[in-house]
């Protein structure tokens, strides 16, 4: 028989392994999380409007969007995310094929077909950093998008619908777009549509010195509405909600220098504004053909709900409706000063940088998991060498000996001979007995031949 020779360690595996990580205690194989994800989308075009309208939960109450999103997960049998916007409506799920996903958004919906983009693995990461840093957005670099998708990823974990363990591939999403923006400058852009709401405003005062305003819902872009309306210096402002009483209470300070009214007292009491704002947030048209709004004074009527609380038919000849499909427009020309094809060209360059460096951080965390783990398994054993004996005199040499044997392991670029390990051990200056010499080579050479025969990387030892 010819001789083989001494057997070989080969320990390169646990450093190619998928990285993992630890998750409230659980451990998680982030190539395995990324791989399991698939997403399917829509972003609001004129060919697609009827399709967005029929799956977005904007203007659905929480608990209905929760009990939409939840029926979804079951009938899907695995984790749901979705994310509505006022210009996308977007689904991710975990661990199931896309066209699995789009079946079971249709069935719950009770939709026959929708024209979903699709896409799995790192590109669902890559489209929604994207997304998140406003570079997908009606306005380039709006800032509220990013808020909408952090409060939808705080909402599905506080709801069961998507796990710790799945909703951490949503932080690596959040860290990359803080880089992105930072390297366009997007933090200091328009936090949202209020910026072409702004502009629109001033246009109009510049043909009329002061307006006669009704604001249509309190939520946040009502509220901000109404606070750019007063930084403008406008007094004459009418607040119509649902509710006066509760909206009065949860903004005090500017329901003081407004007047805030019920949607039947501004049916009753006919107020004939010049501009009219609508934030409602329902999913069908509350001003339609059936239901004209109450006022039928010349105004320009500025429509920001999504989906649309006015439809054209829901307001008289002599008043101009600003609906989404005219947003869309002013934003795309507003877009052109920042030379958006020249932008997204440098975004998807300085994704890919962000992509590789965020993969090789992973890597980095497998290989400092299998150096950490090294170390602790060497320490261990030194600590009962410390226990001979023969360790009288050297009681200081062995932890730091077993640091240097635990070094010289960890630099093997490849498969290494037993014969290697235990030559090194016996090379050592320091002075540690020859017989406990033997042993330390002995049982460290034991050691990382069983390591090298398991699968997966062991547990340290405490």
């Amino acid at each position: 028989m010819s001789n083989l020779g001494a057997p070989k360690i080969d320990l390169t595996r646990f450093l190619s392994a998928s990285p993992v990580h630890e998750i409230n205690g659980v451990a998680v194989d982030a190539m395995q999380l990324m791989n399991s994800v698939s997403m399917v989308s829509m972003k609001l075009d004129a060919e697609n409007v009827e399709s967005v309208k029929a799956l977005t939960t904007e203007g659905l109450s929480k608990a209905s969007r929760i009990e939409a999103i939840q029926k979804v997960k079951e009938h899907l049998g695995c984790d749901v995310f979705e994310l509505s916007t006022c210009n996308r409506v977007l689904y991710v799920g975990f661990g199931c094929l896309s066209e699995e996903l789009e079946q079971s958004i249709l069935a719950v919906f009770d939709v026959e077909h929708a024209p979903f983009q699709h896409c799995s693995g790192i590109e669902v990461w890559r489209k929604l950093v994207k997304v998140c840093s406003g570079l997908d957005s009606f306005i380039l670099g709006e800032l509220q998008v990013m808020s909408q998708f952090r409060g939808a990823v705080a909402m599905h974990r506080k709801n069961g619908l998507v796990s710790d363990i799945n909703s951490s591939f949503f932080d690596h999403v959040v860290s990359a777009n803080r880089m992105l923006r930072k390297e366009f400058g997007f933090t200091q852009t328009t936090e949202s549509m209020l910026n072409l709401a702004t502009t629109a405003i001033e246009e109009l005062l510049s043909e009329q010195e002061s307006l006669s305003s009704v604001v249509l819902g309190f939520g946040e872009m009502g509220c901000k509405a109404v606070e750019t309306l007063l930084e403008f210096g406008q007094n004459d402002i009418t607040v119509v909600t649902r509710n006066p009483e509760s909206s009065t209470q949860r903004h005090p300070k500017i329901s003081s220098q407004v007047r805030v009214i019920s949607f039947a007292d501004w049916t009753d009491e006919l107020i004939q504004p010049s501009l009219i704002i609508s934030t409602i947030r329902n999913i069908d048209p509350t001003y339609t053909s059936n239901n004209l709004i109450p006022s039928t004074s010349p105004a320009k009527v500025m429509d920001f709900s999504w989906p649309p609380s006015i439809e054209p038919s829901g307001v008289s000849e002599n008043q101009q409706l600003l609906g989404m499909e005219y947003w869309i427009k002013v934003a795309r020309k507003v877009g052109m000063e920042w030379d958006y094809a020249s932008t997204i060209g440098r975004s998807d360059t300085l994704l890919t940088d962000i992509q590789n460096r965020f993969m090789t951080a992973l890597t980095d965390r497998t290989q400092a998991k299998f150096r950490a783990y090294i170390y602790s398994t060497l320490e261990n054993l030194a600590e009962q060498w410390n226990q001979s004996n023969l360790a009288d005199d050297t009681t200081n040499q062995l932890g730091p000996f077993s640091r240097e044997i635990a070094t010289w392991i960890c630099n093997q670029n490849g498969p290494f001979e037993t014969t290697q390990l235990g030559d090194m051990v016996h090379s050592t200056d320091r002075p540690i007995n020859p017989t406990l010499l033997s042993r330390v080579a002995r049982e460290v050479t034991e050691t990382i031949v069983h390591i090298s025969e398991q699968s997966t990387l062991p547990e340290a030892t405490s």
